[in-house]
Protein backbone atom coordinates (compact mmCIF):
# COMPACT_ATOMS: atom_id res chain seq x y z
CA UNK A 1 0.00 0.00 0.00
CA UNK A 2 1.39 3.38 -1.02
CA UNK A 3 2.34 5.86 1.67
CA UNK A 4 0.42 9.17 1.53
CA UNK A 5 2.31 11.05 4.25
CA UNK A 6 5.10 10.63 6.79
CA UNK A 7 5.01 11.66 10.45
CA UNK A 8 8.25 12.04 12.38
CA UNK A 9 9.12 12.05 16.05
CA UNK A 10 11.64 14.75 16.94
CA UNK A 11 14.16 13.82 19.67
CA UNK A 12 16.21 10.77 18.77
CA UNK A 13 14.63 10.51 15.32
CA UNK A 14 15.02 13.70 13.27
CA UNK A 15 17.27 15.30 15.87
CA UNK A 16 19.84 13.97 18.28
CA UNK A 17 18.67 12.87 21.71
CA UNK A 18 19.71 15.51 24.23
CA UNK A 19 17.56 14.40 27.16
CA UNK A 20 18.87 12.44 30.12
CA UNK A 21 15.54 11.24 31.47
CA UNK A 22 17.13 9.60 34.52
CA UNK A 23 18.68 12.95 35.47
CA UNK A 24 15.42 14.82 34.90
CA UNK A 25 13.46 12.32 37.01
CA UNK A 26 16.09 12.45 39.75
CA UNK A 27 15.91 16.25 39.88
CA UNK A 28 12.13 16.12 39.83
CA UNK A 29 12.19 13.39 42.50
CA UNK A 30 9.34 11.49 40.83
CA UNK A 31 10.73 7.97 40.56
CA UNK A 32 10.34 5.78 37.49
CA UNK A 33 7.19 7.32 35.99
CA UNK A 34 6.22 8.86 32.68
CA UNK A 35 6.95 12.56 33.26
CA UNK A 36 4.03 13.90 31.24
CA UNK A 37 1.54 11.49 32.80
CA UNK A 38 2.83 12.46 36.24
CA UNK A 39 2.59 16.17 35.37
CA UNK A 40 -1.07 15.62 34.51
CA UNK A 41 -1.72 14.11 37.95
CA UNK A 42 -0.21 16.80 40.16
CA UNK A 43 -1.63 20.23 40.94
CA UNK A 44 -0.65 23.58 42.40
CA UNK A 45 2.93 24.21 43.52
CA UNK A 46 4.03 20.66 42.72
CA UNK A 47 2.77 20.95 39.14
CA UNK A 48 4.51 24.33 38.72
CA UNK A 49 7.77 22.90 40.13
CA UNK A 50 7.71 19.87 37.84
CA UNK A 51 6.76 22.00 34.82
CA UNK A 52 9.73 24.33 35.47
CA UNK A 53 12.11 21.35 35.53
CA UNK A 54 10.75 19.88 32.29
CA UNK A 55 10.86 23.25 30.53
CA UNK A 56 14.43 23.87 31.71
CA UNK A 57 15.63 20.62 30.15
CA UNK A 58 13.57 21.16 26.98
CA UNK A 59 15.14 24.60 26.53
CA UNK A 60 18.63 23.17 27.02
CA UNK A 61 17.95 20.40 24.51
CA UNK A 62 16.44 22.81 21.96
CA UNK A 63 19.56 24.98 22.16
CA UNK A 64 22.02 22.17 21.50
CA UNK A 65 20.27 19.44 19.52
CA UNK A 66 21.50 18.73 15.99
CA UNK A 67 19.94 17.05 13.01
CA UNK A 68 20.39 13.32 12.86
CA UNK A 69 22.42 12.02 9.97
CA UNK A 70 20.27 11.87 6.84
CA UNK A 71 17.43 14.05 8.16
CA UNK A 72 17.69 16.74 5.46
CA UNK A 73 18.07 14.09 2.77
CA UNK A 74 14.90 12.32 3.93
CA UNK A 75 12.82 15.49 4.26
CA UNK A 76 13.99 16.76 0.86
CA UNK A 77 13.34 13.35 -0.70
CA UNK A 78 9.81 13.21 0.64
CA UNK A 79 9.10 16.72 -0.72
CA UNK A 80 10.44 15.63 -4.12
CA UNK A 81 8.06 12.67 -4.02
CA UNK A 82 5.16 15.01 -3.24
CA UNK A 83 4.51 13.59 0.22
CA UNK A 84 3.45 15.78 3.14
CA UNK A 85 5.39 15.60 6.39
CA UNK A 86 4.40 16.14 10.00
CA UNK A 87 6.26 16.44 13.26
CA UNK A 88 4.65 14.71 16.24
CA UNK A 89 6.38 15.14 19.57
CA UNK A 90 5.66 15.05 23.30
CA UNK A 91 7.74 18.24 23.61
CA UNK A 92 6.22 21.67 24.20
CA UNK A 93 5.21 23.99 21.37
CA UNK A 94 7.96 26.39 22.45
CA UNK A 95 10.57 23.64 22.17
CA UNK A 96 9.26 22.62 18.73
CA UNK A 97 9.34 26.22 17.51
CA UNK A 98 12.88 26.77 18.82
CA UNK A 99 14.23 23.59 17.23
CA UNK A 100 12.47 24.13 13.90
CA UNK A 101 13.62 27.75 13.71
CA UNK A 102 17.21 27.00 14.72
CA UNK A 103 17.58 23.98 12.41
CA UNK A 104 15.46 25.47 9.59
CA UNK A 105 12.92 22.66 9.57
CA UNK A 106 9.52 22.99 7.94
CA UNK A 107 6.59 20.60 8.18
CA UNK A 108 3.08 20.66 6.82
CA UNK A 109 1.85 19.99 10.36
CA UNK A 110 3.65 20.18 13.72
CA UNK A 111 1.96 18.68 16.77
CA UNK A 112 3.21 19.29 20.32
CA UNK A 113 1.90 18.08 23.67
CA UNK A 114 -0.29 21.17 24.09
CA UNK A 115 -2.26 20.26 20.97
CA UNK A 116 -4.25 17.53 22.69
CA UNK A 117 -3.66 13.97 23.71
CA UNK A 118 -0.01 13.05 23.26
CA UNK A 119 1.69 9.83 22.19
CA UNK A 120 0.84 6.98 22.62
CA UNK A 121 -2.73 8.23 22.13
CA UNK A 122 -3.91 7.55 18.57
CA UNK A 123 -5.61 10.94 18.29
CA UNK A 124 -2.65 12.94 16.93
CA UNK A 125 -2.20 10.55 14.00
CA UNK A 126 -5.94 10.38 13.36
CA UNK A 127 -6.09 14.20 13.32
CA UNK A 128 -3.15 14.43 10.91
CA UNK A 129 -4.80 11.84 8.65
CA UNK A 130 -8.02 13.90 8.60
CA UNK A 131 -6.08 17.07 7.73
CA UNK A 132 -4.40 15.28 4.83
CA UNK A 133 -7.57 13.53 3.63
CA UNK A 134 -5.91 10.16 4.19
CA UNK A 135 -6.60 7.04 6.21
CA UNK A 136 -4.26 6.34 9.14
CA UNK A 137 -3.17 3.09 7.45
CA UNK A 138 -1.80 5.22 4.58
CA UNK A 139 0.56 7.09 6.91
CA UNK A 140 3.99 6.17 8.18
CA UNK A 141 5.01 7.08 11.74
CA UNK A 142 8.79 7.21 12.18
CA UNK A 143 10.20 7.22 15.70
CA UNK A 144 12.79 5.82 18.05
CA UNK A 145 10.77 4.84 21.12
CA UNK A 146 7.87 2.66 22.16
CA UNK A 147 5.46 5.62 22.35
CA UNK A 148 5.92 6.15 18.60
CA UNK A 149 5.20 2.50 17.81
CA UNK A 150 2.21 2.36 20.16
CA UNK A 151 0.80 5.62 18.80
CA UNK A 152 0.95 4.26 15.25
CA UNK A 153 -0.50 0.88 16.22
CA UNK A 154 -3.30 2.49 18.25
CA UNK A 155 -4.21 4.71 15.27
CA UNK A 156 -3.95 1.96 12.65
CA UNK A 157 -0.94 3.64 11.00
CA UNK A 158 2.22 1.94 9.86
CA UNK A 159 5.29 2.35 12.04
CA UNK A 160 9.01 2.60 11.49
CA UNK A 161 11.42 2.41 14.40
CA UNK A 162 14.91 3.86 14.09
CA UNK A 163 17.49 1.83 16.03
CA UNK A 164 20.86 3.13 14.90
CA UNK A 165 22.97 0.74 16.92
CA UNK A 166 22.79 -2.11 19.36
CA UNK A 167 20.20 -4.77 19.90
CA UNK A 168 16.55 -4.15 19.16
CA UNK A 169 14.50 -3.37 22.27
CA UNK A 170 11.60 -5.80 22.80
CA UNK A 171 8.94 -3.19 21.91
CA UNK A 172 10.57 -2.67 18.47
CA UNK A 173 9.15 -6.03 17.39
CA UNK A 174 5.73 -4.35 17.20
CA UNK A 175 6.93 -1.96 14.46
CA UNK A 176 6.22 -2.83 10.85
CA UNK A 177 9.68 -1.66 9.79
CA UNK A 178 13.01 -1.33 11.59
CA UNK A 179 15.73 0.87 10.12
CA UNK A 180 19.31 1.44 11.17
CA UNK A 181 19.68 4.78 9.36
CA UNK A 182 17.13 7.50 8.78
CA UNK A 183 17.46 7.40 5.00
CA UNK A 184 15.84 3.97 5.18
CA UNK A 185 12.52 5.87 5.26
CA UNK A 186 12.93 6.73 1.57
CA UNK A 187 13.61 3.09 0.74
CA UNK A 188 10.39 2.07 2.50
CA UNK A 189 8.36 4.76 0.75
CA UNK A 190 9.73 3.78 -2.66
CA UNK A 191 9.21 0.07 -2.08
CA UNK A 192 5.63 0.60 -0.94
CA UNK A 193 4.91 2.78 -3.99
CA UNK A 194 6.16 0.13 -6.43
Amino acid sequence: MAIHGVIFDMDGTLTTMCFDFDRIKAEANVGDVDLLDHLGLVRGAERARLHRIIVKYENQAAARTKLNCGARTVLRGLRQRGLPTALLTRNSRRSVDLVCHRLELNFDIAVSREDGPYKPSPEPIRNIARCWGAKPCELLMVGDYKWDVLCARNAGARSVVLVERGALPPWAEDAEFVIRRLTGVLEIVDKEAA
